[in-house]
């Protein structure tokens, strides 16, 4: 769908974002799901996660010292299942729904103020977000939006296949109310117009 001057909301991470500032989201855009997908290391310590629960389910008392790496563990686990999920999304996307902004290339913005301050109180709250910068924005929005919500893509740990069909339904969701939205996928110009509310940790 094709807005113009659109007012949406984001929890900006780590972008320094002034009032005024203009930013392109397009095909070239890497965002965070981006990097999630294509640059994210699953190595801990140059091992491979799999070989250090080999090492210690080898062991006769094998046991994990800390829970830093089980925390580690699971957290590569969980960056596994969203690049399984996005890949399959992406390829559904290109396949059948090409005239859709990319949630690789997007800027994810909510639908309401309120939702996006409940959003960022619960980043900015995170133990796991130390050293991170949270902005609260208000965005004028020129381009393409997508509203997700009804047919929502969480985290599963299934197959690539399994997420390459529910990707179908997401992907072919519209005419969404506005207490089904959940996300919204953004490509054109950009304009931050307001901040709400600024933490960094």
């Amino acid at each position: 769908m094709i807005v113009k001057d659109l007012i949406l909301y984001q929890v900006a991470t780590d972008r320094d974002y002034k009032v005024g500032d203009k930013i392109i989201f397009d095909a070239s855009t890497q965002n965070g799901q981006f990097n999630r997908v294509y640059n994210f290391s699953f190595k801990i310590d140059s091992l491979r996660p799999s070989d250090i629960v080999y090492s210690n389910a080898n062991k006769k008392f094998g046991r994990f010292k800390n829970k830093e790496t089980l925390y580690q563990l699971a957290n590569r686990l969980e960056y596994y299942d969203v690049l399984v999920k996005e890949l399959a999304l992406e390829e559904v996307r290109q396949e059948k729904f090409s005239n859709l902004p990319s949630r690789l290339h997007s800027m994810y913005l909510s639908l309401s103020k309120e939702a996006m301050l409940e959003n960022f109180e619960s980043m900015a709250s995170s133990l796991e977000k130390k050293g991170k910068h949270f902005q609260a924005v208000a965005v004028k929005c020129n381009g393409n939006i997508f509203k997700a919500g009804k047919f929502y893509m969480s985290r599963e740990a299934e197959s690539y296949d399994y997420y390459r069909k529910k990707a179908y339904g997401y992907w072919g969701q519209k005419d969404l109310k506005d207490e089904e939205v959940k996300e919204i996928l953004f490509q054109g110009e950009a304009e931050i117009v307001e901040i709400f509310a600024e933490i960094k940790k």
